[in-house]
């Protein structure tokens, strides 16, 4: 019987065999690795029993066609090397490098899904890390005692994989022990299960990830996804073209009131009253979603600093980040820019190449001085490149304090960084000259770890680790803003807070609002007599237009943004990863990469689909978004979004 099986099946697909059962025991581990660590509780629900099945038995589907696309190529070279058997040691060995190799990078695709996905409710995708980055996001991860264990076992598991690889490996037995008929019938059989392991039939197509919307609740359907296929997935664009680049402008530059025929949307500000040579300090908040502040309902008191600033400024409430990630954050704040799904606006290839018409570059031209204030590394995300190629003058980093204010591996705390800036504002207010200055400040407290210096004054309400983080970074800015309030400079700034992006809070579906809806608030006592609580939709590619707008600049914009106290804006929308929202006063319209697409009355509460009732608004939102994107994105291609010298 023994010598029967090994007859029909030869040793190079058997042990093709053993490895593809590898990596399937490998992705359902972690997809119940996945389950246990982001949503325990649906072990004990009894009606989700069913619900977990579906997604196991879909997930399974999926592994196998992974699993598969990943032996393809040592298939291919077994079934010749044993086929045309002359000298074959270097084939041999490179199967077994690349098995190897299969193995422990699904085994890191997968372990770094997992805190990934509890972050960003977004399986793992190149937006997680660009490559520049690896070293900071290596000392970050080997910095954090929490993930020792993990990298132990890591290492263990590597280790093992080869071991497991040398043990499983048998060389084929001499061609001459087959004959042409074995090899044929055996080939073309193992040849059909490759087929329908990669296409699920005989004709090439890529994985059907339609098939994972199989539920109503938005994790239950990402349970079903396999990290490593949207790792390599993420490599094909997000498809924006919902019509034609013509039609696209067209429905931009009616948007934005352009009238000018062609592919141009550039527009002249000409303002009636004398410049104001205002000062702007924009600050973005680490993290800082709506949902976590009080004036939004959040009755847990974790920021009663900004709260108390929004009901004396003017606080926008419907106002979106337009990502999920900082760089996103910074660059649409500044750029005014929307954000690519699943692209890093600073290392891409292409935008990190343009010079862009926006806050930074446009008031530095108007003789403006110009900082960033971040808390890591500059390098990180490329941001010094970037930013100093954009009209920064100063990028400050980590390494502009003592070592021993360095409170975790994302650098010096907020309160650090909002005194050094602080101190670097009022110099500069100062100073002989008297030129304006333009500053960005970039918090970091409230991302992971969530950790506060031990020598802080401050003093927590709360004994949740993150809540201590959201109520010390409002502590934090409370204290720059009493500071700032006595100085001789503070009625010539405008102060703009925003959120770089939300926080994954638990939804019903598998977008979160919690994650783009954040605070706008502009507090500016020498321009606004009244606060005011305003209720337009904005996104912060508004931004820009925004604050040139109040300090009266004459400029030339060529940027997607609106200026949110003379332009209306139809619709928001937004970015998460392989997810495109969009938004209005009623509906969220929500625009997968698998090109599933769904309509939902959020504000009810329900989160119904009900994308077969309103087809019309489902059109409407989808060609708005996918036009922006698609101009913005021309935009960057014919490099007509950067500022022209003395424009």
């Amino acid at each position: 019987m023994r010598q029967t099986f090994r007859r029909l099946i030869p040793a190079h697909l058997r042990f093709l065999l053993a490895v593809h059962a590898i990596l399937l025991v490998i992705y359902s581990v972690f997809r119940s690795i996945t389950l246990v660590y982001n949503r325990p509780s649906f072990l004990f629900q009894a009606d989700s029993s069913l619900s977990l099945r579906q997604a196991f038995r879909i997930g399974l589907l999926f592994d196998i066609t992974v699993a598969t696309y990943a032996l393809f190529l040592p298939y291919l070279l077994l079934s010749i090397a044993w086929i045309w058997p002359p000298k074959n040691e270097r084939i041999f060995r490179f199967v077994r490098l690349y098995c190897t190799a299969a193995i422990i990078i699904s085994l890191i695709i997968c372990a770094a899904d997992i805190p990934y996905f509890n972050f960003f409710n977004s399986r793992l995708n190149t937006a997680a890390v660009a490559f520049k980055n690896l070293g900071q996001s290596f000392r970050y991860i080997t910095r954090e005692p929490k993930y020792y264990p993990f990298i132990l076992i890591s290492l263990v598991v590597i280790w093992g994989a080869g071991k497991v690889v040398k043990r499983l490996w048998n060389r084929p037995p001499s061609p001459a022990e087959f004959s042409v008929r074995e090899k044929l019938t055996a080939t073309g059989l193992a040849s059909l299960l490759v087929l329908y392991g990669l296409w699920g039939g005989p004709k090439p197509k890529r994985p059907d990830m339609k098939s994972a919307i199989f539920s109503t609740d938005g994790f239950m359907n990402q349970l079903t996804l396999n990290p490593v296929q949207t790792w390599f997935d993420s490599y094909f664009d997000f498809n924006i073209y919902a019509s034609s680049l013509d039609e696209s402008f067209r429905l931009v530059k009616k948007t934005l009131n352009v009238s000018d025929d062609g592919r141009t949307i550039s527009r002249e500000h000409d303002y009636q009253e004398s410049a104001k040579k205002m000062n702007v300090v924009l600050v973005l908040m680490e993290s800082m979603s709506a949902d976590k502040m009080g004036i939004y309902g959040n009755s847990a008191n974790l920021t009663p600093g900004l709260d108390s600033l929004a009901k004396r400024s003017i606080w926008f409430d419907q106002f979106f980040s337009n990502g999920i990630h900082t760089n996103a954050g910074i660059y649409s704040s500044l750029y005014s820019l929307p954000i690519m799904m699943m692209q890093h606006p600073m290392t891409n290839g292409k935008s990190e190449y343009v010079k862009f018409n926006g806050l930074p570059s446009t008031l530095k031209q108007s003789g403006y001085q110009t900082a960033f204030f971040c808390t890591h590394p500059k390098t990180f995300d490329n941001l010094d490149i970037f930013l100093m190629r954009n009209g920064y003058d100063l990028v400050s980093d980590q390494f502009d304090y003592p070592v021993s204010e360095v409170t975790n591996s994302w650098g010096v705390s907020d309160e650090s960084l909002l005194n050094h800036a602080y101190e670097h504002l009022d110099s500069v207010a100062k100073a002989p000259g008297g030129k304006p200055f333009f500053s960005t400040i970039l918090t970091i407290t409230a991302h992971p770890p969530f950790t506060i210096p031990t020598w802080t004054k401050f003093k927590p309400r709360s004994t949740n680790p993150v809540d201590i983080t959201y109520e010390y970074a409002d502590w934090s800015l409370s204290n720059f803003m009493k500071r700032c309030a006595t100085t001789s400079w503070y009625k010539n700034t405008i102060f703009v807070f925003v959120g770089d992006h939300g926080v994954n809070l638990q939804s019903p579906i598998d977008v979160p609002l919690s994650y783009n809806h954040v605070p706008l608030i502009i507090h500016a006592p020498g321009v606004f007599k009244q606060p005011q609580q305003r209720h337009d939709l904005g996104n912060q590619t508004d931004i820009f237009p925004t604050i040139m707008g109040l300090i009266r600049q004459d400029y030339v914009q060529s940027t997607l943004g609106l200026d949110l106290f003379r332009e209306k804006r139809p619709y928001a929308f937004f970015s998460q990863d392989h997810k495109m929202g969009v938004i209005d006063g009623d509906f969220l319209y929500v625009a997968r990469k698998s090109g599933c697409e769904s309509l939902y009355t959020y504000k009810t509460g329900t989160y119904t689909d009900v994308s077969q009732n309103y087809a019309a608004r489902m059109d409407s939102m989808r060609n708005f978004a996918c036009a922006h994107l698609q101009v913005a994105q021309w935009l960057i291609d014919e490099k007509k979004a950067q500022l022209k010298e003395n424009e």
